[in-house]
């Protein structure tokens, strides 16, 4: 049995994650638990707590599948003879799959079950899918069926995701260290909470770039087992 094309992979990801916060922000603002939500806050409460719990259990799932196929088309890409790019995309693989144990414990522990691992969590989420995703974004690059332009719009909302994300760590680090006067707690927690939707969108959007490169995968089952392949011979990256 053979799949030809995994393009459907990044682009499942990203369309479950969008439905699944659109649904979480849409119950938690119509039963009225929150009228200005972070993502975590929506699992504060009964029924959303469960949906969340769904929505990122699958998204972690889903996240490491990618992240070994982004792997696999990596190293089908670099010539054996680079050791060092060899090394590097197994540290890099084994950051991937940090991010999604950590979206996974993010999913079992809700803030209303354990703050603390809900936290640990999205931090180590959140973190190494940034790391990951800015590494393999410059090395495309090289490597990438995608067009210049792709590659740009790839980097850019990676930069944009990055920079968003510590401006977001640097709001709650302020809350929990109380360096924010009372009169303005308000609104910086209101940008706080639209930083990380924002944020988390331009997370969304960015899986999607993965597109032209998950398209010329194959994946074939066989009775010796697994194998993932080129659909076709290597292309110039700057004329796919």
């Amino acid at each position: 049995m053979e799949i030809r094309g995994l393009a459907f992979l990044p682009i499942l990801w990203s369309i479950w994650m969008l439905l699944g916060l659109s649904t979480l922000f849409a119950v938690t603002v119509i039963l009225g638990h929150e009228t200005h939500p972070y993502i975590s806050a929506t699992a504060a409460r009964l029924p959303e707590s469960v949906i969340y719990t769904v929505v990122f259990m699958v998204s972690s799932i889903l996240g490491a599948g990618i992240v070994l196929l982004q792997y696999k088309f990596m190293i089908i890409r670099t010539e054996p003879s680079e050791k060092r790019h060899l090394i590097g995309q197994r540290i890099l693989l084994a950051i991937g799959w940090i991010s999604c144990i950590g979206s996974a414990l993010n999913a079992v522990f809700p803030v209303n079950v354990n703050l603390t691992a809900h936290d640990i969590g999205s931090g180590l989420g959140f973190g190494c899918a940034d790391i990951f995703n800015l590494c393999q974004a410059i090395l495309l690059y090289k490597r990438s069926f995608s067009s210049r332009r792709m590659c740009h719009i790839r980097l850019a909302l990676t930069l944009v995701t990055s920079v968003l994300m510590l401006f977001f760590s640097g709001v709650m680090s302020s809350f929990y260290l109380h360096l924010i006067p009372d009169n303005h707690k308000q609104v910086i927690s209101d940008a706080g909470m639209v930083v990380e939707w924002v944020q988390m969108f331009c997370l969304v959007i960015q899986q999607l770039t993965n597109y032209t490169d998950f398209q010329h995968l194959s994946l074939r089952l066989s009775r010796e087992g697994v194998s993932i392949s080129l659909r076709e011979p290597a292309q110039d990256p700057e004329n796919p």
